[in-house]
This record gives C-alpha cells, structure tokens and sequence, in this order.
C-alpha cells in the first residue's frame, strides 16, 4: 500500500501557544488583516482573547513605556494604526470597530493597552468620543495603559466613568487632548493609585505643575515634550516629583534656564531628555 505524503507549512507543527506568544510580537495591523487569513492553526491561534490584549507590539519588557510614553508621537515605531489612519465620517464605524477588538479580547477582559484615536471619527464629522469611552468602561477593567490622542469631544463625566471603571490604568496619554486639567487629574489620582506615567504635549494648562505634582507626587515617568512648560513649572515638577526616573522636554520652546534646572534635577533623575 502507497501512503501519501501530506506537505505541512512549518507553522503549523508550531503548538498554539507558542504561536500566540509570536502573533503577540506583530503588529495589530497583522493581527487583524494578515495572520488569521494565513491558515486553519494560525486563525485558531490567534482567536485567543490574550492575542488581543494589546493593541502594540509585545517585542521588549519597557515596549508598553515606550509607546504611550516615550514615543514622540502614538503614530511613532510602536504603534501601527490598524486601520491606516483612515478615520470614518460614520460615528458607528468607530464603534463597531471597537466592539470587534472587545469581542477578539474575550469580552474585553484580556484588554491591557488600548489606543483611543483610531476608532475616533473624522475631524468634520459627528463626535463618537463618549460611545467609545463608554465601551472602554464597561468591557475593559483590567486595561493599564490608555491613549486619549486626538480625542477633543469627551466628556467629563465620561472620562471619569473609566478612571472609576479601570483602576489599574499604570500609563496614561492626554497629548493633544484637552483632558488634563485639575479636576481630570484629581480623579485619576483618586481611582487609579498605579498611576507611573503621564504624557502631555501641546498646550499646557495654567495649573499642570501644581495639579500635577499634588495628585502625582510619586510619579516616575513623565513626557512633556514639544509642549508649552516654563521654566517654573518644571523646576517645581523636578522638585517635588520626588520618584521620577524619566524626564523628557525636549522641543519645549518656552524654557529658556533650564539648562540650570537639568544640571539639579539630574543629579537624581537618571533619564533626562532635552535640546
């Protein structure tokens, strides 16, 4: 009797954990258009909720800082915009979107790093900020890392509603965003205790430093780059900010002694970014 020899793909003698720990590695570009159309063990593996869990490249233990952190940008190396920066006029477009990414998540559970603006709609078109956020609250409680770039239309009462839902939120983006302002950052301190980082570039408001350095004192990574920070503000954030290991201002046209203030502050801030 003649048996026929079956070819198999080296991927598929792969086990599907030991795939999922790769498709954790790529993009979420790939996660969503490419590696589930590859074949059968490929699509099943990475149906996994834990496949999902970020929407950035798993490569390297400080990947998550260095994306909503460290990064000049969210549309930086860290991050692939699943959807090519092709935001809808449709408001539901967005949502859909980000039901989908819920559901691949196991209900959203699995959820620990989620960027907000691709789901967002278009500039002229009708707000969905709220929606999405209401999304985020009620199906991602374990989420630690949160973007809110490019969101302008949120509401208060929204944006509390996650900090209270999503205690464990430890990284958090307000760059070009006006949601950083005290009675924002008051409730975050109040929610979510793990707080480590923040992100604010562009405009500043009046308050940033004080509010920052009352609710944040054991802050430990801190991106105020390209913003609009003086001087004063951020020798009292060097000062009182006691914990911080990451300080990048770097663009900040607005200093004008702070190469004074960085010869103090790095004497105990080990990573200090600047021009």
């Amino acid at each position: 009797m003649t048996m026929k020899h079956q070819s198999q793909r080296p991927g598929d003698a792969l086990p599907s954990t030991a795939l999922l720990n790769i498709f954790c590695k790529t993009s979420i570009k790939d996660r969503f258009d490419n590696i589930p159309f590859v074949c059968k063990s490929w699509a099943y593996a990475s149906a996994d909720p834990h496949c999902w869990a970020s929407m950035i490249a798993e490569s390297e233990s400080d990947s998550f800082e260095v994306a909503f952190l460290k990064d000049s940008y969210p549309y930086g190396s860290s991050f692939v915009d699943p959807f090519d920066g092709r935001r809808s006029t449709d408001p539901q477009r967005g949502v859909i979107c980000l039901q989908a990414l819920i559901r691949r998540a196991g209900g959203g559970a699995a959820i620990n790093s989620l960027y907000f603006f691709p789901f967002l709609t278009s500039v002229v078109s009708p707000p969905n900020d709220d929606e999405l956020l209401r999304l985020i609250a009620k199906h991602c409680p374990n989420l630690k890392h949160l973007s809110f770039h490019g969101s302008f239309h949120a509401s208060e009462e929204a944006i509390f509603n996650v900090f209270r839902s999503c205690r464990e939120l430890e990284l958090i983006d307000f760059s070009n965003t006006p949601y950083c302002y005290t009675s924002i950052l008051q409730e975050l301190s109040c929610c979510c205790t793990k707080i480590r980082g923040v992100r604010k570039q562009d405009v500043l408001e009046t308050n940033f430093a004080y509010d920052l350095t009352k609710w944040f004192p054991r802050l430990r990574l801190l991106n105020v780059s390209y913003s609009t920070i003086v001087d004063l503000d951020m020798f009292t954030i060097v000062t009182k900010c006691k914990e911080l290991q990451y300080l990048d201002v770097t663009g900040c046209q607005q200093l004008i002694r702070y190469m004074d203030i960085v010869k103090i502050a790095s004497k105990r801030i080990p990573e200090i970014l600047y021009d």
